[in-house]
C-alpha cells in the first residue's frame, strides 16, 4: 500500500481546471499500481455506501452521469455504467483519479483513505459490470 501512495506522490501535481478539456490519463507509474484491496461482499456493501455519501450526487445513483448536482458542473461527470470505458481503465488509473479529482470532481485523498479509494475502485467496477448485465435484460445479484 505505501508503494502505491509513493508513486502517486511522484505522479506529479494535481490536474488543473485548464486541462479539463483534454483527456484524463493517469500517469504511467499510476496506471501501473495493482489493486491491494480484494472484491468480497463485505467491501461492496462499505464501498457503496462511499458512493452514496460521496459520488452519486454526481455520477447518479448508478454512475449513470444524472445524479442531481452533475448539470451544474463545469465538464459532466463520467458516466460508471459505460463498461467499455472502466474496463480500458486501469486500477491504478481509476484509483488516481479518485485521489487527485479534476476540474468539478474534488481530491478525494484527503478525505478517504487508501483503502476506502481502493474499495471504490471496486465498487466502480461492479457498477459498471451491472450495467452491461442489465442492458442484457440479465438481473445479476450484489
Amino acid at each position: 500500500m505505501c508503494l502505491a501512495v509513493m508513486l502517486l506522490a511522484a505522479s506529479g501535481p494535481r490536474a488543473s481546471a485548464d486541462d479539463a478539456q483534454a483527456p484524463w490519463k493517469a500517469p504511467e507509474d499510476a496506471r501501473k499500481v495493482k489493486r491491494p484491496v480484494e472484491v468480497t461482499g463485505e467491501g461492496l456493501a462499505a464501498a457503496r455506501k462511499l458512493y452514496e455519501r460521496k459520488c452519486a450526487a454526481c455520477h447518479g445513483p448508478k454512475g449513470a452521469s444524472n445524479g442531481p448536482q452533475a448539470a451544474g458542473l463545469p465538464t459532466p461527470p463520467a458516466n460508471l455504467s459505460d463498461e467499455k470505458m472502466i474496463r480500458k481503465a486501469s486500477d491504478g488509473e481509476l484509483f488516481w483519479k479518485i485521489s487527485t479529482g479534476r476540474d468539478g470532481m474534488p481530491s478525494f485523498e484527503p478525505q478517504l483513505t487508501d483503502t476506502q479509494r481502493w474499495l471504490l475502485v471496486n465498487y466502480v467496477r461492479d457498477l459498471a459490470a451491472r450495467s452491461q448485465y442489465r442492458y442484457l435484460g440479465v438481473h445479476r445479484a450484489r
